[in-house]
C-alpha cells in the first residue's frame, strides 16, 4: 500500500468525506426526514444500508473513545509518574548499605550469660526480641507464613501489582476491611524502614524500597529479617515480643526448632493482628476463652491453607487441629530481673558504665572529657542505656551460677538475722523523716584474688523490700576492718613492726588545741590490756594499742596504701600535712563490701590488688567483641608484708575476734588456709567479717538501711556476721572446693625468716630490761640500737604523740605475747610469778571480753 493511500485511509476514519449524491438534501428538518425516507424506500437493499450506516457511526464513536481514553491515560500516567517521583524524591533516601543494616540488624534485647555458660536471660526492655538464623527457622513456620501472607513470595520482585493497587484503593476510599496486598517484602520495609501512616507518600516509598530490597537481599535473607522483626504480641509475662525466637520461647516455652506443626501454625498466624490473636493479657494471664478463639481460628485458617497448598497431609492437618494449644502454653517466662533482680540491676549498671565510654569514643569524645562534663556524661549515659535495651548485645559475666545460687540459698534459709526495726530508731533521724519498717540486711561478695573476677554476691535480703545492693552500692562505716589496712599493714611494710613487736594498750587523752577538744578513746569493754605483741593486739582488735601504734605509722603516708587498694579516703580524715586523724583506724570512713573485699584480697594475692569486675566481655549481634575486660592490678604491699599480716590474721580464728567459730576453723584449716578480720562500727551500727585465702576473698556486712544500732540479747548474738560467714563459706566449699581454694596454702617467701630480737626495743643484741623474743620478721624490718625503754623511737611507737605523759615506766610489765605466752619486761621479781599466773588463770575469762573489742 502506498504511503499516500494509507494517509488518506487514516484520515477517512476521522473525517466526513461524503459525495454530493450521498448528502441528505433539504432546507428544513421536515424536508430532510422526507428525503431520508424517500432514499430508504428507493434503495435496493434497505437492511444493508441500515447496517452500514450504524456500523460506520459506532466504529467512529469507538475509535474516538479509544483515542480519547488513550490520551487521557497517557496524561494521567504522566501526572501519576510525576507525582510518584515527587513523593519519593524527598522521601526516605536510604543507601543500599543502610537498608541492609536496618533490615538485618533489628533492635534486639541484650542477653546475659553466667561465666559457666548458662544463659541468664534478656535484660528488661519495653520489647523482648532475640534474633534467629535462617537455618534455625523450622520449615513448618516458613510454609505457614508464605501460604497465608504471601503465596507468591518466591516469584514476585517485591510487589504484586494487582494486590498493591487493590490495597491502595482501599486506603483511598478509607475502607475498613483491608484485604492485604502487601508482600512480605513490603511488610518488612514498612516495619523497619517506614511508618504505618496510610498515605500515598508512604505507599510510594514502600513500593520503591520493596524493589530495592529484592535486589539487595536473597529471599532467605528477607524471610529471616521478617521473622526477626515482626511483632508476635505478648509473652506469658505480658511483655511485648518480636521475632520468632522470642515468640516460641515466650508463648510455648520452646526453642523454635522444637515447635510442632500446631504451634508453628499458631505463631505464623500472629503477625497479621498480633494483639488480637495473642493469648495473653498485659499481666501475663490468659485471655478469656471467647477472646482466645480469635487466635485459634487464625491458626485453623493457616492450617487449612497449608493443607490446601499441599504443604501438609490430611493426617497432619487433623492432628494439628485437635492439638490443645492453650494447655501446652508456658505459664511464665524466666527473665533475669525477676529471678535475679540484684544481679540484673548490677549488670545493667556496669554495662551502661562501659558502653557510655565506647559510644563517646566513637563520637571523638575522650573518657576524661566525659568524666569532667556532667551534661555530656548524662547524654551518653542515656545513650548507653538505650543501646543496652535495643542493640542486641551479649554480655558475658564473671558470675558462677552454682556459686551465686548457693549464696542466695544460704542467705534465704540459713542466715541468722535480727528483727525488723523502725527507721525512726536511726541515730541520725530528722524531724521530717517518716517511719518505715526495715529488715535486718546483709551484703556479701566472693572474689577471685588473682583475676579480680567476682564469682558471686548477695545483694540483700529481699529485692522487693529494699532494692539497695548491699554488696556493691551500700557504703557504710568500715569499723575495725581498717586496722590491718591503715595501721598494721603499713607498719609492717615500712619495717616499723613485726608480729612479735611489743606495743602498749593503755588509755590516753589527746588534746586538740585547734578544736579545743580532747580525744579519749576506749576499748570496747573499757578495759586496758597492757603490753601485747602486735599479733595479739591485731587478732583481738584492741583499740588503744592500735591507736598508739597509729600515732607513729600515720607519719609514713599510709594514705598511699589505702588509695592503692581503691579506698578513696575523704580529705576530712587528714590534716593539712596529709597526716591521718587519730580515729581513722577505728573505721570512720565508709566503704562497700566490694571495697573491703578488694582491699583484703591484696593480702591474699601476695601484696597485689587486682580490681574486681563482673563483665568479662560484650559482643554485638554479629559476634564482634566491642568490649573485653583488661586486668588492672596495683602493687600494694611487699610480698613479705602480705605474708606477715596474713600470719597475724589467721590468729583471729584461733584466739581472736572470730574465736566463736574456732572449732570450724580447726576442722577445715588443713584444707583451706583462711585469714580474717572482723569489724564493728560505732554504736554497733555496722558489723563485718572479711576473710581470704590464697585463691578467694569472701566478705560479709550486716546492718540496717538506716543508721540503726543493732541489738542483741546474748554475747553470741553480737557475732552474727561471723556465724553467717561460716555457713556461707561451708556451703560454697561444698559446691566448688577448687574455686574456693582447697589445698592451696600461703607460701612463706624468702624475704621472711625467723629471727631473735628485743621485743619492745626492736634491736638486736643486748636487750637490757627488755625481753628477747623469737619470731618471724621481714628482711626490711628496721632494727636499730636504742638507748633503752625511754628511747624516743620506742616511745613514739607506743603513742607518745597522743599520750604526752607516756614514759618508760609504762613500758614495763607483763607481756601477753604471740600464742598467749606471757613474759615480763622490766624488773619486779616479787610480782613476776603472780602476774604470770594470774594472766594464765584468767585467760578464758578475758577472752570473752577481749574479743568484743572490735570497734
Amino acid at each position: 500500500m502506498k504511503k499516500n493511500n494509507f494517509v488518506n485511509r487514516f484520515k477517512q476514519l476521522f473525517t466526513r468525506q461524503d459525495k454530493t449524491h450521498n448528502k441528505i438534501q433539504g432546507d428544513s428538518f421536515k424536508s430532510r426526514i422526507k428525503n431520508i425516507s424517500r432514499r430508504f424506500k428507493e434503495t435496493k437493499h434497505p437492511l444493508s444500508f441500515l447496517f452500514n450506516t450504524t456500523y460506520d457511526t459506532v466504529w467512529n464513536v469507538l475509535l474516538f473513545t479509544i483515542l480519547s481514553l488513550s490520551l487521557l491515560g497517557i496524561l494521567l500516567f504522566s501526572v501519576g509518574l510525576g507525582y510518584f517521583a515527587a513523593l519519593v524524591n524527598n522521601g526516605d533516601d536510604y543507601t543500599n548499605e543502610e537498608i541492609e543494616v536496618k533490615l538485618k540488624d533489628v533492635t534486639e534485647s541484650t542477653n546475659v550469660s553466667f561465666a559457666s555458660g548458662e544463659n541468664l536471660g534478656t535484660l528488661k526492655s519495653d520489647l523482648i526480641r532475640e534474633s534467629i538464623k535462617f537455618e534455625d527457622i523450622p520449615e513448618n513456620v516458613i510454609d505457614a507464613l508464605i501460604v497465608t501472607e504471601d503465596e507468591n513470595f518466591y516469584e514476585h520482585n517485591g510487589v504484586v501489582p494487582k494486590a498493591f493497587i487493590r490495597a491502595s484503593l482501599q486506603e483511598v476510599i478509607s475502607s475498613g476491611e483491608g484485604t492485604g496486598g502487601s508482600t512480605l517484602t513490603q511488610q518488612l520495609v514498612k516495619n523497619q524502614l517506614l511508618t504505618n501512616d496510610p498515605t500515598f507518600k508512604r505507599k510510594a516509598s514502600e513500593l520503591l524500597l520493596a524493589f530495592k530490597v529484592e535486589d539487595l537481599l536473597t529471599k532467605d535473607e528477607i524471610l529471616t529479617s521478617y521473622l526477626n522483626a515482626v511483632s508476635f504480641g505478648r509473652n506469658a509475662n505480658g511483655q511485648n515480643i518480636a521475632g520468632l525466637k522470642s515468640a516460641a520461647e515466650g508463648i510455648f516455652g520452646k526453642h523454635p526448632e522444637d515447635l510442632n506443626l500446631a504451634e508453628a501454625a499458631f505463631i505464623a498466624g500472629l503477625p497479621q493482628n498480633p494483639y488480637a490473636y495473642t493469648p495473653f493479657n498485659v499481666d501475663g494471664s490468659l485471655k478469656p476463652e471467647d477472646e482466645r478463639e480469635l487466635g485459634k481460628n487464625r491458626q485453623e485458617h493457616v492450617l487449612n491453607r497449608m493443607f490446601t497448598e499441599g504443604k501438609i497431609t490430611e493426617e497432619e492437618y487433623n492432628e494439628a487441629i485437635e492439638y490443645d494449644l492453650y494447655e501446652n502454653m508456658t505459664s511464665s517466662v524466666e527473665i533475669p530481673n525477676q529471678k535475679y533482680p540484684f544481679l540484673t540491676e548490677e549488670i545493667e549498671r556496669r554495662a551502661v558504665g562501659v558502653l557510655k565510654y565506647i559510644l563517646a569514643e566513637a563520637d571523638g569524645i575522650s573518657k576524661e572529657d566525659l568524666n569532667i562534663t556532667p551534661l555530656l556524661n548524662q547524654e551518653y549515659t542515656e545513650k548507653a542505656n538505650d543501646a543496652l535495651r535495643n542493640n542486641g548485645y551479649h554480655i558475658e559475666t564473671t558470675i558462677d551460677k552454682k556459686i551465686y545460687d548457693t549464696m542466695q540459698d544460704v542467705k534465704n534459709n540459713q542466715f541468722y538475722y535480727y528483727g525488723d526495726r523502725s527507721s525512726l530508731d536511726a541515730i541520725d533521724i530528722s524531724n521530717n523523716d517518716k517511719e518505715k519498717m526495715l529488715k535486718h540486711e546483709v551484703g556479701a561478695m566472693l572474689k577471685n584474688n588473682k583475676t579480680g573476677a567476682i564469682l558471686g554476691f548477695i545483694g540483700g535480703r529481699d529485692f522487693k523490700s529494699s532494692e539497695n545492693n548491699h554488696a556493691t552500692q551500700t557504703s557504710r562505716m568500715s569499723g575495725s576492718t581498717m586496722k590491718p589496712l591503715a595501721v598494721y599493714g603499713p607498719g609492717v611494710d615500712k619495717g616499723l613492726i613485726a608480729p612479735d613487736t611489743v606495743i602498749l594498750d593503755k588509755s590516753f587523752s589527746n588534746y586538740n588545741p585547734e578544736a579545743g577538744t580532747s580525744y579519749s578513746p576506749q576499748n570496747y569493754d573499757q578495759k586496758d590490756f597492757g603490753l601485747l605483741s602486735v599479733k595479739n593486739a591485731l587478732a583481738n582488735s584492741y583499740n588503744l594499742s592500735t591507736l598508739r601504734l597509729w600515732a607513729e605509722v600515720r607519719k609514713y603516708n599510709p594514705r598511699e596504701y589505702l588509695e592503692n587498694m581503691g579506698l578513696n579516703m575523704p580529705d576530712s580524715l587528714f590534716d593539712y600535712n596529709n597526716i591521718g586523724i587519730p580515729s581513722l583506724p577505728l573505721g570512720v570512713n565508709n566503704m562497700t563490701v566490694e571495697d573491703g573485699v578488694n582491699a583484703f584480697s591484696s593480702f591474699g594475692n601476695n601484696g597485689v590488688m587486682t580490681d574486681s569486675y563482673m563483665i568479662e566481655k560484650i559482643t554485638d549481634p554479629t559476634g564482634k567483641v566491642i568490649y573485653e575486660h583488661e586486668t588492672v592490678s596495683h602493687d600494694v604491699w611487699k610480698e613479705s608484708t602480705a605474708y606477715l599480716v596474713t600470719d597475724m590474721l589467721k590468729e583471729v580464728f584461733k584466739t581472736g575476734s572470730a574465736y566463736h567459730i574456732s572449732s570450724y576453723y580447726n576442722q577445715i584449716s588443713s584444707t583451706y588456709d583462711w585469714a580474717a578480720k572482723t569489724g564493728t562500727s560505732e554504736q554497733f551500727i555496722d558489723t563485718w567479717m572479711i576473710a581470704y585465702n590464697p585463691e578467694v576473698t569472701l566478705g560479709i556486712w550486716m546492718g540496717y538501711d538506716s543508721n540503726i544500732p543493732q541489738v542483741y540479747s546474748t554475747a553470741d548474738d553480737g557475732h552474727l556476721p561471723v556465724y553467717n560467714w561460716q555457713m556461707l563459706s561451708s556451703a560454697l566449699q561444698n559446691v566448688d572446693s577448687e574455686k574456693m581454694g582447697a589445698g592451696k596454702k600461703f607460701s612463706r617467701p624468702s624475704s621472711v625468716y625467723e629471727d631473735t630480737f628485743c621485743g619492745m626495743l626492736m634491736q638486736k643484741g643486748n636487750c637490757g630490761e627488755d625481753k628477747q623474743v623469737t619470731g618471724l620478721v621481714a628482711d626490711h624490718t628496721q632494727f636499730s640500737t636504742k638507748t633503752g625503754l625511754n628511747d624516743q623511737s620506742v616511745l613514739n611507737r607506743n603513742g607518745a604523740d597522743f599520750d604526752y605523759q607516756l614514759s618508760a615506766s609504762d613500758l614495763r610489765g607483763v607481756v601477753r605475747g604471740t600464742n598467749d605466752n606471757y613474759y615480763r619486761i622490766g624488773s619486779a621479781p616479787k610480782r613476776i610469778k603472780e602476774a604470770l599466773k594470774k594472766g594464765k588463770d584468767d585467760k578464758e575469762d578475758d577472752e570473752d571480753d577481749d574479743n568484743d573489742d572490735d570497734e
